[in-house]
């Protein structure tokens, strides 16, 4: 904050006693918060990751008055262990990465903001892709096959998906012939346009306007006409912006409200930190993800059995 100029009327001085009360709270997190970190799973390369947030990163910086710095991790497993240890402020992630954070941190990490599509949807599809020159047309093809998850704690790149195939009676295990991570969505659809894998795991929203095919398609890395979607899930709630519990009420009031005047201010920042088209943010809650997290208990649980 700028140093207060040294006045010399009474009425002046009070006026600036005045406002400097009002925004001490402010002032405080600032005081401890010079620095902003923000941390973004890299579904691209890191240089592209960067590139994509480094004009958000400054916006940011411009409307907080604080710096703010780029965190990347190459899974969502980093981004949960550098929010539970505090070592950044803010991330973004699916609901699977907050499920294990919240789970990891007993309840020490919460959701900010959610981004709603153009046309006010608030989900997003788990897509099972093929590439379009196979002669795979459904699920059933892929028996014996070659499949990529994106990562272990990806909401539409494992979690969703692995439950739904077991509750239609499908154990991945047993039905494909081989199944592994990719490292991610995009290295996941990359590997079934070079068919390293017959199929793999992403996500993408209605009418791909956002979503792992859609930053692929702005990238000319992909056409929609190079992949089959042969199977999609039902609507999962969009990837938030989520904060560790910890930090400053004003700082949480501030960020919010950053994000929630974003796409009115600037639409493509907005964009940015969205992923793809938006309509902009909404406040979320733990309780728009309350049955992802029940569901990823459930798992931890099922896998602390057999082992």
């Amino acid at each position: 904050m700028k140093t207060l100029m040294r006045l010399t009327t009474a009425a002046v001085v009070a006026a600036a006693f005045t406002s400097a009360s009002a925004t001490s709270g402010n002032a405080d997190w600032r005081q401890k918060y010079k620095t902003i970190k923000i941390g973004a799973v890299q579904v691209e390369s890191q240089g592209a990751t960067l590139t994509r947030y480094k004009p958000l990163s400054a916006y940011l910086k411009s409307k907080l008055g604080v710096d703010v710095e780029i965190f990347t991790a190459s899974d969502y497993a980093g981004i949960v262990q550098a929010l539970a240890g505090g070592n950044i402020h803010l991330g973004r992630m699916g609901g699977a990465a907050y499920a294990a954070a919240y789970l990891d941190t007993k309840g020490s990490i919460e959701p900010l903001v959610m981004n709603v599509e153009p046309d006010g949807g608030k989900g997003y599809n788990s897509i099972l892709i093929v590439n379009s020159d196979s002669s795979y047309k459904q699920l059933e093809d892929l028996k014996g096959k070659t499949l990529a998850w994106a990562d272990p704690n990806s909401t539409s790149g494992f979690l969703v998906p692995s439950v739904a195939l077991r509750e239609n009676g499908i154990d991945p295990d047993k039905f494909f012939g081989r199944t592994l991570f990719a490292g991610g969505h995009e290295p996941g659809v990359v590997g079934v346009l070079k068919k390293n894998f017959d199929a793999a795991f992403t996500w993408t929203s209605p009418g791909h306007k956002a979503g792992q095919l859609r930053i692929m398609m702005d990238r000319n890395m992909l056409k929609l006409d190079d992949i089959r979607i042969i199977w999609k899930s039902p609507l999962i709630p969009n990837p938030i912006w989520a904060i560790p519990s910890s930090i400053p009420k004003d700082m949480k009031e501030e960020l919010s409200k950053v994000f929630l005047g974003m796409a009115k201010d600037n639409m493509k920042m907005a964009e940015a930190a969205a992923w793809g088209k938006t309509s902009g943010f909404i406040p979320a809650t733990h309780e728009m993800y309350a049955t992802i997290v029940k569901v990823a208990e459930e798992k931890r649980k099922n896998r602390r059995k057999k082992n």
